[in-house]
């Protein structure tokens, strides 16, 4: 017989932050001075916080979801699309937070963390740690395809009359422009609030936008920096083995070279079949016993162990 069982993809530690400006500072080293470039990134107040919590069992993986910036939403955000966030923040005893993200975590680091736990950075970064640091460019105004999206000119020779020209954009059918097609554009984010709660300075530069005004400067989001060595850029591996039958026999002991670390099914994790299960069978497939199944909710959790190692 055949065993799955879960375990978590690795990233990070969860935490998001917004530039507010970039600066030079001067460090002596050896009776020399010297300058490096450095920018400033501020907490707002009430920092961040965690406001969900996915396992595999359920969801297939573990991570952390953290929510940023307290605000009090209009008539508008209360009736509209907006509402299902905060009916799910309410529910978890959370208040209205602006900015939502899920950080996938090992199983040790998922444990630490509790629903509504404050998040400090003082808990995640040490001076001198090197982190990742994710946003978005600052704003660019409207901008054309070649600049918004990489696209390639045409030739600029030989009377071409295509040189920064977009081109076709449809087809004789159907008839018109499909969706989400790169096409010239604004770029960057729009400004926010700015509250500092505390700060945090790091060495270069930071994608986003300096908060020059009082409407404050844009989101980013960082972790500690990812290396192979410590295994932080690999996923934890959904284990599969074959194990003997019989009253006897333990199903969680594979057999000898009969397991696998890691296995993909038409070029996917062997949890999007689950998924795609449960889109059409919420219950379940007709006629199968999904309680054995480790990627349902009321799986047996016996099964949904990691195998040991040997």
């Amino acid at each position: 017989m055949l065993s799955i069982s879960p375990i978590a993809p690795l990233y990070l530690a969860p935490v998001i932050k917004e530039k507010l400006n970039m600066t030079t500072i001067f460090e002596e080293e050896d009776g020399n001075v010297k300058t490096v470039p450095a920018t400033i990134l501020c907490v707002k107040k009430g920092g961040n916080m965690v406001t969900d919590k996915r396992w595999p069992e359920k969801h297939g993986h573990y991570s952390v979801q953290v929510g940023y910036e307290r605000y009090e939403p209009n008539k508008y955000e209360r009736s509209g699309k907006r509402a299902l966030q905060i009916q799910r923040l309410a529910r978890n005893e959370c208040p209205p937070l602006r900015k939502i993200k899920d950080f996938r975590v090992r199983p040790q680091d998922w444990e630490k963390w509790e629903v509504g736990q404050k998040i400090w950075p003082s808990d995640l970064f040490k001076e001198g740690d090197i982190v990742d640091i994710h946003g978005w460019a600052k704003g660019k105004g409207f901008a054309g395809r070649i600049k918004r999206w990489g696209g390639k000119r045409g030739p600029m020779g030989h009377g071409s009359k295509h040189h920064r020209r977009e081109g076709s954009i449809g087809a004789a059918r159907p008839k018109r422009v499909l969706p989400r097609k790169k096409r010239a554009g604004w770029i960057g984010p729009l400004a926010q609030d700015n509250m500092p709660e505390s700060i945090i300075v790091v060495k270069g530069s930071v994608p986003g936008y300096t908060a020059h005004w009082e409407s404050g400067g844009s989101y980013v989001w960082l972790h500690p920096a990812k290396n192979r060595s410590d295994g932080r850029f690999k996923r934890d591996p959904v284990w599969l083995w074959y194990y003997h039958k019989g009253e006897s026999a333990d199903p969680l002991t594979p057999i000898p070279e009969k397991a696998w670390t890691w296995k993909t099914m038409w070029g996917r994790d062997v949890r999007w079949i689950t998924a795609e299960v449960k889109k059409y069978w919420p219950d379940g497939f007709p006629g199968y016993d999904h309680i054995m199944d480790p990627f349902y909710d009321d799986c047996d959790p016996h099964i949904a162990v990691k195998a040991p190692e040997w």
